[in-house]
């Protein structure tokens, strides 16, 4: 076995059981057995990295009751390593605005992501209730700065109508929800600077996935896991298929390439 250095983590259907209800916080759909996994992994000096599509701080405050404080968040566009942010990847104004406009015509709401907050416009319908008050905007308000992503609602009859030629891409990340970002910002690009700032090769980590937005991912790293309950294609770019999630399939992949003991 390697000298692995550092483990990433997807959320969705990785180290959270999406078959339980989702009114359930994040901690209560993970199971016991994987918060252990990730302890025993830091006590064997493998540092644990949660990486996911979702906002920082979405994650930051259950990442931190795990014992892990270095995210890859917002696809690979903002990175944070043992509590300091080491990368932001930002998207032009100007961008934004005509990806606003665009959207607008197409009635597909969003969330605006920063680095450190989520926004949304008054006008949105459902997608609201998780928004600080002080952060919904009007039509007319000047857009936040720094703005790495926009949160879009998904399921298999949306179509963003992002031409083939755009420097952004949208990117499924959990069930009911893409992201829209820039090309370049991946999370093999949070990989690479975490691993940079460990100063260690890419083939001293792994990760740990079941979605499509980790595929590259899968394809940065040494030694790619999937669950269980991934889809066929990354379960095909894997070197090691472990149980589903539900059945403690991080536990089980741990074990099984002896990075930690029973």
């Amino acid at each position: 076995m390697k000298d692995y250095r550092v483990a990433f983590f997807d959320i969705d259907g990785t180290l959270v059981d999406n078959q339980l209800p989702h009114h359930l916080a994040f901690l209560e759909r993970i199971p016991e057995s994987a918060k252990q996994a990730l302890k025993q992994l830091k006590e064997n000096n493998i540092e644990p990295v949660i990486a996911s599509g979702r906002h920082h701080q979405v994650i930051d405050d259950f990442a931190s009751t795990l014992g892990v404080d270095s995210i890859i968040s917002s696809n690979g566009n903002c990175v944070h390593y043992q509590g300091k942010m080491i990368h932001q990847n930002i998207m032009s104004p100007t961008l934004v605005s005509e990806l606003l406009e665009h959207l607008h015509e197409r009635q597909i709401e969003c969330l605006i992501e920063t680095p450190y907050n989520l926004f949304c416009y008054d006008t949105n319908k459902y997608m609201g209730q998780q928004i600080a008050k002080e952060n919904i905007l009007r039509i007319d308000d000047p857009l936040p700065e720094n703005i790495v992503q926009l949160l879009v609602p998904w399921n298999e009859s949306i179509d963003y109508q992002l031409e083939q030629d755009s420097i952004l891409i949208a990117e499924k990340v959990a069930p009911v929800a893409a992201s829209i970002h820039l090309k370049n910002g991946t999370k093999a690009d949070g990989i690479q600077k975490i691993c940079k700032t460990m100063n260690i090769s890419v083939n001293q980590a792994l990760a740990f996935g079941d979605e499509e937005n980790d595929f590259t991912m899968f394809d940065t790293v040494g030694f790619p896991v999937a669950m269980g309950n991934a889809t066929p294609a990354l379960k095909e770019k894997a070197a090691h298929v472990t149980a589903s999630v539900s059945d403690d399939g991080i536990w089980k992949a741990c074990v099984d390439l002896g990075l930690i003991t029973k």
